[in-house]
């Protein structure tokens, strides 16, 4: 129908033959920061310029701001953009389901129900089903998830097309004795929205499939929509794939965008196999890949293209950067956490003194827990942080339930932490606690002989909680020490109190190998402390800075992606905390995690910085790192400038003697080569 002849648009070869090829699937391989908006922008605009229809487009997202985003960046090339149907998967499948409802069975009256319904409706039903009741004869009955578990189970089973007992093996391995009564849930759950007209979030895309298998309203949305295209195609599940699949099936007009090696979404269901399935599905599929980088210097690029040579599964592809000049990433070992986020800290500090605004500097990670010594480190330095990818660690409800017990070890009048802990002591409840507060401060602690709580079934752990308080208050314990008293005491009321407890888990071991950089407790309590206080302005720092200006930014790397700064840190870069440890044993979750690195570096676009520390802390006991297998390989260090001295090789660790003369009182090993030794034997 339309010639793909070019158009005098500002794009680059690659990117222009994108834009110009209007009819057929095409999928275009995006490597980062090579401009794909600009690409749905300009293909937008050169369909209406061939005379499509705007009504007749449709463009396919995953958030709404996305789609708002590249139809407003078309529009003021040509004001009949703005009339293009733009959105993401869950807006497109409502309206259809509102048009179509008869087709699936529905009445007029019908509902869409939100996650919290969707959560009471779960809740509601396991207690009618009786999986909450206790066993006939007393005796404790199986714990059963809460209703925000369930719903995220279910919601997972769902977006990642897997049976309920898998989800369970790998995410809520506590529940796996209940797992049957979580699928009968399943089908209860169904028939009740079925019976109640309902529609949650998840059944849209569903429903929508549904619909699409219907011959009649499949022909009838391809006269509708002619020319359709997909954002952010390897974010997509597989329900998401076989849907793009039936709406491009007729004509074949459809244009996927994405990149393979920025897969970092699995857990959400995001299956980056759509992005290889999609040229088997088409069979014409022209496939343009985009390599030139608008983003970073060259040294950064060259560090990316080498981690992800790696990979196993993917478009080769290789970015090469339109901007000129740029040093090699930097890469530096540390003792320890602590070291890590000192050296860390004060760089950022001088960096921001030499001009640099903090938010055009970013620290990332692969774990919230990641960060807590940094987060530290820079409220002693008064630099403002924001978190994204997740809550302050000091406002995590279970980070703050351990340090109540230190606060009161400092503090025994405490009031606020009493509350805290008692709450977690099961049939104490707020009016129970407030008594015991009152009693306690009229006897500093001493109340076994008292009748109103000797008969209660909590007794026997209050007064298991009120000797640790005596315990951690001894003398000559440091706070590491009465951290892990207090741990011990705390991760079985944790379990009963959180569903995903193994998760925080990680933030505990985290606050534990902190705390032993202190000796005094009122001294690690100050430095807390000064984490809660609302964001510091920057003028407290320079009272010369802008008022308008934002935060430095500290971040995951899933919450990241997409974003980008001109420096950038990446922590904590070693062997279990990227890859995370659960990863080691899964080939396809290596892969991922060698994307996640793949996603932090390319977020740079001036300057990164790479780092990790030797030692390491796990259940109290030293241990010690490795680098990260993704930067451990001759092609990866070669584009890193590092202090390779420092570097600790494979099969040993480097001595403390830097002189070639021998000093008999002068130790050759430390600990850390001694333990390597000693593993060897």
């Amino acid at each position: 129908m339309h010639s793909s002849h070019a158009k005098e648009f500002p794009l680059n070869k690659a990117q222009l033959e994108a834009v110009n090829s209007l009819e057929g699937p095409v999928l275009v391989v995006a490597g980062a920061g090579t401009g794909k908006t600009r690409v749905i922008e300009y293909r937008v605009l050169n369909l209406i310029q061939h005379n499509v229809e705007p009504e007749r487009i449709l463009l396919l997202t995953f958030t709404r701001k996305a789609a708002r985003q590249m139809i407003d960046r078309a529009s003021r090339h040509n004001i009949n953009c703005q009339k293009v149907d733009g959105g993401t998967f869950h807006s497109f499948a409502y309206r259809l389901i509102q048009k179509y409802h008869k087709k699936l069975g529905f009445s007029e009256v019908f509902s869409f129900i939100d996650e919290a319904d969707a959560e009471e409706a779960l809740g509601l039903l396991s207690t009618q089903l009786g999986f909450r009741d206790s066993p006939p004869g007393g005796g404790r009955k199986e714990r059963f998830p809460k209703k925000d578990t369930l719903r995220s189970i279910l919601s997972m089973s769902f977006n990642r097309s897997e049976k309920i007992v898998d989800i369970i093996q790998k995410e809520y391995p506590q529940f796996l004795e209940v797992y049957h009564d979580i699928e009968e849930l399943k089908d209860a759950y169904i028939k009740y929205k079925l019976e109640r007209r309902l529609i949650d979030y998840d059944d849209m895309l569903l429903y929508l499939k549904i619909l699409l298998e219907d011959e009649f309203i499949r022909e009838d949305l391809s006269r509708k929509y002619q020319y359709i295209m997909v954002d952010e195609f390897q974010d997509t599940n597989k329900l998401q794939g076989e849907i793009v699949y039936l709406l491009g099936k007729s004509h074949g007009n459809i244009l996927a965008v994405g990149d393979d090696t920025q897969s970092i979404y699995s857990f959400r269901g995001a299956y980056y196999k759509n992005m290889f399935d999609f040229p088997k599905r088409f069979p014409r599929t022209k496939i343009i890949k985009l390599e030139e980088n608008y983003r970073s210097y060259q040294p950064i690029l060259d560090l990316a293209n080498a981690v992800i040579e790696e990979e196993a599964h993917k478009y080769t592809k290789v970015l090469h950067a339109v901007r000129e000049g740029g040093e090699k990433p930097k890469l530096s070992f540390f003792k320890d956490a602590h070291d890590e986020a000192g050296w860390v800290a004060r760089k950022i500090r001088e960096l921001y003194n030499e001009g640099a605004a903090l938010n055009k500097i970013s620290v990332l990670y692969r774990s919230n827990h990641l960060s807590l010594p940094l987060q530290m480190e820079l409220a002693k330095l008064n630099i403002p942080f924001v978190v994204y990818g997740g809550i302050r660690f000091i406002e995590t409800a279970h980070v703050k339930d351990v340090l109540a017990f230190l606060r009161i070890t400092h503090n025994f009048r405490d009031e606020l932490s009493w509350h805290r802990i008692l709450s977690l002591l099961e049939g104490v409840g707020p009016k129970t606690a407030g008594k015991i507060v009152n009693e306690l401060a009229k006897g500093q602690g001493v109340i076994f002989e008292m009748a109103d709580f000797k008969q209660k079934k909590f007794f026997g752990e209050l007064t298991r909680l009120l000797n640790l308080i005596r315990l951690l208050g001894g003398e000559g314990k440091d706070v590491s020490e009465m951290l892990d008293k207090a741990l011990d005491f705390y991760y079985p009321l944790m379990k009963d109190k959180f569903d995903d407890y193994q998760k925080r888990a990680d933030d505990l071991k985290a606050l534990l190998e902190v705390s032993a950089e202190y000796s005094n407790l009122s001294e690690f309590l100050a430095d807390f402390v000064a984490l809660e206080p609302p964001q510091r302005s920057v003028s407290e720092i320079n009272p010369h800075a802008k008022h308008d200006e934002l935060p430095l930014v500290l971040s995951t790397i899933h919450s990241a992606k997409g974003l980008e700064w001109d420096t950038v840190f990446v922590i904590a870069l070693s062997d279990g905390c990227l890859p995370v440890t659960y990863a080691l044993d899964d080939d396809e979750a290596i892969e991922e995690e060698c994307r996640l690195l793949y996603v932090a570096v390319t977020r740079a676009k001036n300057n990164l910085y790479l780092s990790m520390h030797n030692e390491g802390f796990n259940s109290g006991i030293s241990s010690f790192n490795k680098v990260s297998r993704f930067l451990n390989t001759k092609n990866v260090l070669a584009k890193i400038d590092s202090d390779f001295s420092r570097l600790v090789p494979e099969n040993d660790w480097q001595s403390d003697s830097d002189e070639d003369s021998y000093d008999i009182n002068k130790p050759y090993h430390t600990k850390s080569s001694l333990y390597r030794r000693l593993r060897s034997f």
